[in-house]
C-alpha cells in the first residue's frame, strides 16, 4: 500500500518542479517575419489609366476609381530571379488594395506616360510579400478621398 502513496508523492514533486521552471510569460514567435529586402532604385512609367466599374455587390470606396497600370525599369542588376520585373505591367493600388480615385490621381500628378521615382523591394528573408513597389512621390496610404468632409 505504500507504493501508491510514494508514486503520488513523486508525481506531485515532478509536476511541481516543472511548473517552477516556467517564467509565466508566453513564448512570442514572430509571424511572417522579420523580413529583409534588397532595394533597387528605378523609374515607374504610367502605362494606362482606365475608369474601373465596381461590381454590383461592392464593399470598396465610395468614389469613382481607376485602374492604373505601370511598368518598372532599373539600371541595377536584380539578383533575385523572382524579382525580374522588366517588361511586366503592374497595378498601382493603395495600401488597402483599393484603386485610386480622380482626386488622388490629380493630387499626385498621375498621368499616362509620366515617370515616377520608384524602388523595387525584393524579399531575401522571411515570408512577407515577395515584391513591393515603393513610390517616393506617391503616398499609397493616403486615403483622404474616401473620408467624409466635415
Amino acid at each position: 500500500m505504500e507504493y501508491p502513496c510514494l508514486l503520488i508523492t513523486i508525481l506531485i514533486f515532478f509536476f511541481t518542479g516543472f511548473s517552477c521552471l516556467s517564467t509565466g510569460e508566453p513564448v512570442r514567435r514572430p509571424v511572417g517575419g522579420p523580413c529583409k529586402y534588397n532595394k533597387y532604385k528605378g523609374l515607374a512609367r504610367i502605362i494606362s489609366i482606365h475608369k474601373k466599374e465596381p461590381p454590383k455587390k461592392y464593399g470598396g470606396p465610395s468614389y469613382e476609381s481607376y485602374e492604373v497600370k505601370f511598368s518598372f525599369h532599373t539600371d541595377q542588376i536584380i539578383r533575385e530571379t523572382y524579382g525580374q520585373v522588366e517588361g511586366k505591367q503592374y497595378l498601382l493600388l493603395l495600401k488597402n488594395s483599393w484603386y485610386p480615385g480622380t482626386k488622388f490621381l490629380r493630387k499626385y500628378g498621375i498621368e499616362a506616360g509620366k515617370y515616377f521615382e520608384c524602388y523595387l523591394n525584393v524579399i531575401t528573408k522571411g515570408t512577407c510579400t515577395p515584391v513591393i513597389f515603393e513610390f517616393s512621390a506617391i503616398n499609397l496610404s493616403d486615403y483622404f478621398e474616401n473620408q467624409k468632409s466635415p
